[in-house]
Parts: structure tokens; sequence; C-alpha cells
């Protein structure tokens, strides 16, 4: 798995989109925030994305198009269809897994120059990965809970609709109407494929434990910088 290399078979036009895309992403982040925060947020989401391009490789799958986003993040298309949701659950594992490692990086290097600025970056990454394993459609987290239970795309759903509600904004909006057509696809592909969902109860728990460790981890993490930030501040 480490000696895959994630971009194989990229052209020319993959190589663009993902670099001129990875440049305004920071040039746009640079108006509201200080460039060395920027970097290294950046920095992580594209480590994140390489995660996913890994698995995606090691599956014996072609990855697409590799984008940034600005304020929303990065994504990885694929060229070829998992197999199973089971391999999508451990494409969708990998990029937190590797933005996680990311973080932890930051993390020590802060411990080791106590320099605010890395504990800063690794806070945003571990918060960035967090948001990304939220069970709701198009994240990380939809596509892993998937082979958890669909179930849980409910508590998800529930989530966005509150937020639309209550703070409505063009952010918030699309991510609805993204989930709801994942979650549409996701039916689709259950009557057009109905093997895609077959899963052993090993392979379903095995999901269940990374999953629910790894949200655990990045939440305990993601707690554990913001408080030593706010203890800087004092």
């Amino acid at each position: 798995l480490l000696f895959v290399n994630p971009f194989e078979g990229f052209g020319a036009m993959q190589y663009a989109i993902a670099g001129g895309s990875f440049v305004v992403t920071i040039a746009a982040y640079t108006t509201q925030f200080p460039l060395a925060v920027v970097m290294g947020f950046v920095v992580i989401t594209l480590i994140h994305e390489v995660g996913h391009a890994v698995a995606i490789r090691a599956k014996g799958l072609r990855a697409g198009f590799m984008v940034f986003i600005p304020f929303i993040g990065g994504a990885v298309s694929i060229k070829d269809q998992p197999h199973s949701a089971f391999d999508d659950a451990q494409i969708g594992l990998a990029g937190p897994a590797a933005g996680t490692a990311a973080s932890l990086v930051c993390l020590q290097i802060y411990k080791w120059t106590d320099d605010p600025l890395w504990l800063l970056i690794a806070f945003l990454g571990f918060g960035l990965n967090l948001i990304n394993l939220l069970p709701i459609g198009m994240l990380d987290g939809g596509r892993i809970s998937a082979a958890v239970t669909k179930w849980m795309w409910v508590f998800g759903g529930a989530a966005v609709i509150y937020k639309v509600i209550q703070q409505p904004n063009p952010l918030i909006i699309l991510i609805a109407v993204l989930a709801a057509f994942q979650v549409y696809a996701s039916l689709n592909r259950e009557k057009t494929d109905p093997h895609y969902y077959d899963i052993t109860g090993a392979q379903r728990a095995a999901i269940a434990v990374l999953y629910f460790a790894l949200v655990i981890f990045l939440g305990h993490q993601t707690w554990m910088t913001y408080s030593r930030l706010e203890l800087l501040r004092q």
C-alpha cells in the first residue's frame, strides 16, 4: 500500500486542475487568514486527498481528478467505481487517516518548538478530518457509514436539515442538496447492483471499530488542541 503511486494515470489535465485549484485555494484563504496558517491547512488537505488516492490505487481502481475548492475542501473523483461498500468505506477512511497523521506531525512539531503556529495548524487539521467523518452523503463519513448501517445517514441528514432551517446559508444548502443526491444515487445503486452492499459481519464490525475509534480520537485531539490554544491566549 505504501508503494502505490496515487497519481498513476494522471495526465496533463489532471495535474493542471489539481495544481491550479491548489494555488487558487491558497490565494482565496490568504484573503482571510495568515499565509503560514493557510499553507499548513491546505497541505493537510492535500495529504488527506492523497490518502484517498493511495487507497483507490491500492484497490486496483483509477483516480480521476483531484480538485481543491476554497472554503469547502478537496475531492478525488474515481474513474472506476468500487466493487463494494466495504471497498468504498476503506477508501473513505484512508483520507481522514492520512490527514490525522499529518495533524499529529504538526502537533509533535509544536511540542518540539513551542511555536503556537503549529498547534493552530494541528487543531485545524484535527477539526477538518473530524467534520469529514460526519455521516452525511458526500462526506467521507457518509461513504464509511454505508458499510456500517445506512441508518447513520438519518442522523447526519437530520443535522443538515436543522442547520438549513436554523442557519440557512449557501454552503449548508449546497451540502444538503449534494447529500440528498448522494443518498438517491446510493439507493438507486442498491437496485441496479444489489451485491454492492453485501458485507460480512466481520467486515461491517471492522469498519465500525475503525470509524468510531477515529471519531473519538479526533474529537479528543480537537478538544485538547483547542483548550491549549485558549490557555495560550490568556
